[in-house]
Order: C-alpha cells, then structure tokens, then sequence
C-alpha cells in the first residue's frame, strides 16, 4: 500500500494522551526521591559550606537535608498550582493528579541537573534548575491549561518560587541576584519559545497552535472545546444519504443506512458517535443499522447536533419510498484487491465492499459519489458500504486516482451492470441484535451488535454489524468463515467507523483487546436468531440529501495535526535548545554579576 507523503491520520495525535497516576502516589514518590538524595549526600559524605544550610548528624556524618530542596518545592506547588489554575478565566478540568504530575516530573528535572552540580557547583545546579523547571511548567501549563502564557505565569513559577526561597535558607543572601536571573532568562526564552510554536498554524489557519493544544488535551474531559475552536475554520457541505428501508407484517422494521459522513474525530468530540445517535433517534420505528459510507476525516461533524440534518433527510426521503418485495440472490464479486457483495432490493441495490486481507481504510467521499453516478438511469438507490474491517495499522485515505481508488470504481461500476440481469426472487428477512458486555476501551461503541439476514432464491445473505472502528485484520475472516457455517451461505462483517472508541490510542479495532475466539459466540447468536426471524418483508431505498451539514472541512483536519504533530514531537529538541542557550545565559550573566 502506497502511503501518501506528508499524510498525517487524525487520531494519531491520541498518542499524546495518557492518564495521570494518583495523586498520593506522586507525593509518595517525591519524598521518596527527596529521602533518596538525602542518603545519596549521606553515603558520599556531600555537605553543603554554608552557615545557612539545614543539616544534623547520624552515625558521625553530617547531612545537609538537601531533599528539602526538591521535595519542599514540588510539594507546596501541588498544593497552589491547581487553585491558582482554578482562579483563571479558562474553565478547565485541572486535576489534582495532573499538578501532581507536574510537580513530580519538575523534581525529577531538577535531580537530573543536579548532577552538573559535580562540575560547576551545587549552588550553582539549582540555580539553573529553579530556572528549568519555571520554563518547564510555562510550556505545559500553557499546552494543557490556557494558552495565554500570562496567564499561566503564576501557577508556572510557584515550584520554582519556593526552589527560590529554599536556595536562599541553604546558600545563603548571595544566591538570590543569579537565582532571579536564571529564573527570568528561562521565562523569556520560554515565552519565545510559546510565540514560536504558535507562528506555523496561524500564518496557516489564523489558529493557535497552543490553544490547540489546549482543546485536544481538553478531550480527555469530554470538552466540548475541540469543536468551538475547530468551528472557527469548519465548512458547510450538503451529501447524500442512503437508507434501505424493511417492512415486515406485525414486526419491527430494520432500516439499513448509509450516510456518507465521517464519525470522528474521536471520544465524544463532534460526530464521533453518530452511528449511536441515528439508532437511538428511531429506535421506537425500526432496527437501524447505521454503516459506513464514502467519508474521511474532512467529513467529520463539527458537533452531535449536526447529526440532526442527517436525520431530518432520512424522514424526508422516507415519505418518496416505493416498496417492493423482491430481491435478488446475493452476487460476489472482484476487482484486484476489492472485494463486492452486491444485492439488489427493488429498483435499487446494497453494495459492501472491502480489501480484507488487504488494509481497508477511508475512501475519499468523491470515490463513492462516482459510483452512485454510474448507477443513474439504471437504478433509483445504491448503497454503497465500505465495510472497514480490515485494520493492519493505522491507514490513509484512498483517494480515485490511486490503483485502489481505480478498483473501487471500476469494480464497483461493472457490479453495478451486472446486477442488472439478476433475477428477482421474493424477500424474507430477520433481524437480532446483542449488547456487547465490553467497552469503548475495548474497542466497542455503545451500539449493539446487530445482523441482518437477508433470504432471496433460497439464498440467505448476514449482514454483521459492530459498532467499532475497523476490525483487526484476520478477525473478519475468521468470524465470517463461522458464519457462513451457521447456516447462511454469504456474510460480510462491518464496522460503522464510530471514534467513541478512540480515546487512548489511535488503532482500536474490534479485536485488538478482545480476541474473535470470545467475539464470536456473540456474533452466531445474532445469526442464529435472525435466521429464527425470517419472515416475509417489503423494501424500499430512498437518497436524501443531507444539506448545510457544518464539517472540519477538505484537508483541514490534515493540516491541523501535521502541523501540531510536527510541532510537538519536536518540541524535545526545542526544550534542548532553549535550554543550552539559557544555560549559557544564565553563566554568563552569573560571572558578570557574582
């Protein structure tokens, strides 16, 4: 597979994330650190020279207490950094955990570059450290908290304040002049520092880069601010909608969706979990079985309440329906590496196609909208389904002008013919759906598993759909070879795409966490009682249009991460340099001072 250069997938970023231990756990471990260095100096005879220094005396050794340097700081900052956070305009979820993070992650800064104690001094490696670690603090704090950098500046400089006060009761009056200048020198490099970070995006997108930041690491909260910011940059776009709609006598009617917009970008942002919202919309009217269409991440909603244009064209083109009780056989076919099951229902067909074994990702929505083109004037519908069950790893977008996209619309366009002279049989179906007792951690939506069963000319057709993002590769394969031995003689397994699942990590699909041996139990149930269900049904498809839906926008979403990717995974070798030329700095202005 050929990946396009400079693509950048949009849940990679999920990478960043990560949780927070207790809070009573970081503090454990900064005494802990701090007890360490006290032994350290203990064990190696280390005393500081001055008539300031804290110290007593065991076993004939004296020790200085220099971990009160370190664990005084990091523990009062724990203490003051979140009301201080709390005090700001920036409604922001600042948790005790994090400030504890922060704290203990500064200590450890500090311990480090107390080592260059041994060749310029130790009075002189907390000085530098006390500047450090204010630097430090700045970048986070104005990365998680509020971009604003002044507003960030006093919960920033607190650890180092009281490193300030601590350095002056150990080292005596001297220390305060370079202590306040390496704290300051560091403060400027790092407001520099923030200002550059911001430049790329807003010579780009007239966005903050910070403040993306700031709303990306907001997720972890289920802030809505992603969508606020992304709002600033989204566009309007109307696409179609195609809903296959089942109507059985005294039973449920099963509606077959598919909608042509992206459900990202992940966790509970946008329309991440629109597949959730259309079921949950029309529960009381019929089974929904929401699948993926043609859309990428370009296609994301810019919040839920978008959901409800796609809902509004569903009602709407439902009133156009013409039903038929006819259906043809199920028809498999090929092209390369994709591969077609194609059914036609009345005057209009359901085509599922995949790459399985092959990765099987995005298609660019144009790809799908050239299919449903090559149908016009010989069918009223088509349903064209990307099953997205096949994830080997994290993928690109296929796009028409590739050997996939070229495969796709070939394929799909010679099926399309095909399907024509099938011969038309009447149609049962049947319907069950499970609830999956596994977690969006686990790499499962808050969707059941639903199946329909389709029977056609004696031939009965499962259609096997998991509410997740993609389906681990191998994984389809083996569920639908147990399938088609349950009973059935053509299956296909598909993932609505939903990102509720796509909080921690960027590759979350259906059987990555829990393995297809304990999936399947589930899935044969659901086969087993739609096959049960069968019974004669009426079905007709309708296209509605689904207009001014508000998006993230063609490339947008791209742009965005490549460029706040970039920045942060270079943000090491920006602190590198920052810290040099402060070190440096901060020398300098030492000698000339002292």
């Amino acid at each position: 597979m050929v990946k396009v250069k400079g693509e950048v997938r949009q849940d990679s970023m999920t990478r960043f994330i990560f949780a927070a231990p207790n809070v009573f756990v970081e503090i454990l471990i900064i005494l802990a650190l701090s007890l360490g260095i006290d032994i350290l100096c203990w064990l190696t005879g280390f005393t500081i020279n001055s008539e300031f220094a804290l110290s007593f005396t065991i076993l004939g050794k004296e020790i200085n207490m220099f971990g009160l340097a370190f664990s005084v700081p990091a523990i009062l900052s724990i203490i003051l950094t979140k009301p201080l956070v709390d005090l700001t305009e920036r409604k922001v979820v600042f948790k005790w955990k994090r400030a504890g993070l922060l704290a203990l992650v500064s200590e450890i800064f500090m311990i480090i570059l107390m080592l260059t104690g041994f060749l310029f001094g130790f009075d002189f490696a907390y000085i530098f450290g006390i500047g450090f670690i204010f630097a430090f603090r700045i970048i986070i704090l104005c990365g998680v908290v509020d971009y604003r950098v002044t507003r960030m500046l006093i919960p920033a400089v607190i650890q180092s304040a009281i490193g300030f006060i601590i350095g002056v009761l150990f080292f005596g009056p001297w220390f305060m002049i370079p202590a306040a200048v390496s704290i300051i020198i560091f403060g400027l490099f790092m407001v520099l520092l923030v200002y550059f970070f911001d430049l790329p995006l807003k010579k780009t997108c007239g966005l903050s880069g910070m403040e993306f930041a700031n709303v990306f690491f907001g997720m972890i909260d289920g802030s809505n601010r992603m969508e606020k910011y992304l709002g600033r940059i989204s566009e309007y776009v109307t696409v179609p909608e195609t809903t296959f709609f089942f109507k059985r006598d005294l039973k449920k009617d099963v509606w077959f969706v598919v909608p042509n917009l992206h459900p990202g970008p992940m966790a509970e942002i946008g329309g991440s979990n629109i597949p959730k919202l259309l079921h949950d919309n029309f529960e009381n009217e019929a089974v929904v079985l929401v699948s993926h269409g043609c859309a990428s991440h370009d296609l994301n909603l810019i919040s839920n309440s978008e959901t409800s244009k796609i809902i509004d064209a569903i009602k709407k083109s439902k009133d156009s329906v013409v039903l038929s009780g006819e259906a043809s056989r199920p028809v498999r076919s090929r092209c390369g590496a994709v591969s077609f099951l194609s059914q036609r229902f009345g005057d209009s067909i359901l085509m599922v196609t995949t790459r399985s074994p092959d990765m099987t990702e995005d298609m660019d929505y144009s790809i799908g909208r050239i299919i449903m083109g090559e149908s016009r004037g010989k069918y009223a519908n088509i349903g064209f389904v990307d099953a997205h069950n096949c994830m080997l790893e994290k993928g690109h977008i296929i796009y028409p002008s590739t050997e996939e996209g070229n495969e796709f619309i070939t394929g799909g366009t010679d099926a399309i013919l095909s399907m024509k002279n099938e011969e038309m049989f009447p149609l049962r179906i049947g319907v069950s759906s499970v609830k999956l007792p596994y977690t969006a951690e686990q790499g499962f939506g808050d969707m059941e598993l639903i199946t329909l069963v389709t029977e056609a000319g004696g031939v009965k057709t499962a259609y096997v759909l998991f509410d997740g993002n993609n389906v681990k590769a191998g994984v389809r394969d083996i569920l639908r070879d147990a399938v088609l031995k349950a009973g059935v003689d053509e299956a296909e397994i598909m993932s609505t795409d939903t990102h509720v699942v796509n909080t921690l990590s960027g590759m979350n699909p259906v059987g990555h966490v829990i393995g297809a041996d304990e999936i399947l139990p589930y899935v044969l149930k659901t086969v087993s009682e739609a096959i049960a269900d069968l019974g004669d049904a009426k079905v007709g498809a309708a296209t509605g249009s689904c207009e001014n839906v508000e998006v993230f926008g063609p490339g947008r979403i791209t742009q965005l991460t490549a460029l706040s990717g970039s920045i942060i995974t270079n943000l090491p070798i920006y602190l590198a340099a920052i810290t040099i030329i402060s070190f440096l700095a901060v020398m300098v202005v030492c000698w000339v001072v002292l």
